[in-house]
């Protein structure tokens, strides 16, 4: 975890990326040096998450708004920054005949999916319900799966082929005056 200055320094720039944990560490930094004591917990609303702060000995508290801000995170910023991060990931919505209903699916989360009788439903379902499965691991301190759309890929990837296989491309390559990298990747578009 950063040190609070940094905290702090990063909480101007952009208050909205700072993860619960660092939040935390500020507010109780803030309080806890002035002589107040103080408990900041996390908690689930149904509007979202909210970070609460029940502050013993409160003096100049409110004065100081940045302290203030820092210290009173409203549910609706939180909201705001988990709406953003489902955005990020990969749904699909599709017909399953097997159900008679639209399923909403996310890539990220193979085991997640959600059915409804329109597709709009769907989608709505499976959003509210990764969003909810990543509240929840959150709160157990699990790894998150980042949205394949954030992932940076380098163009490579190793394939396991026959050798038969790999002789017969790689003479396509060599009639054709190309590289084998060149002919496979022409094949896979």
């Amino acid at each position: 975890m950063a040190a609070v200055d940094d905290i702090v320094k990063l909480m101007r720039q952009n208050p909205q990326g700072i993860s619960f944990n660092d939040l935390c560490k500020v507010c109780e930094n803030i309080l806890e040096g002035q002589g107040n004591l103080a408990q900041v917990t996390e908690s689930t609303r149904p509007r979202g998450k909210a970070i609460l702060v029940s502050i013993f000995k409160m003096p100049e508290l409110k004065q100081n708004p940045i302290r203030y801000v820092k210290c009173c995170w409203q549910s609706t910023v939180w909201r705001e920054m988990m709406n953003k991060e489902i955005d990020r990931y990969t749904y699909r919505v599709t017909w399953s005949e097997e159900d008679g209903e639209h399923v909403g699916l996310c890539a990220e989360f193979p085991s997640l999916s959600w059915l409804e009788k329109t597709p709009e439903k769907a989608l709505q379902g499976i959003r509210r319900l990764v969003k909810e499965t990543i509240a929840d691991m959150r709160k157990s301190h699990e790894v998150v799966p980042e949205p394949i759309a954030t992932k940076a890929f380098s163009g490579k990837f190793m394939v396991r082929i026959p050798p038969q296989t790999h002789r017969t491309l790689a003479i396509q390559a060599a009639e054709s005056g190309i590289s084998l990298n060149r002919l496979v990747s022409s094949k896979l578009s």
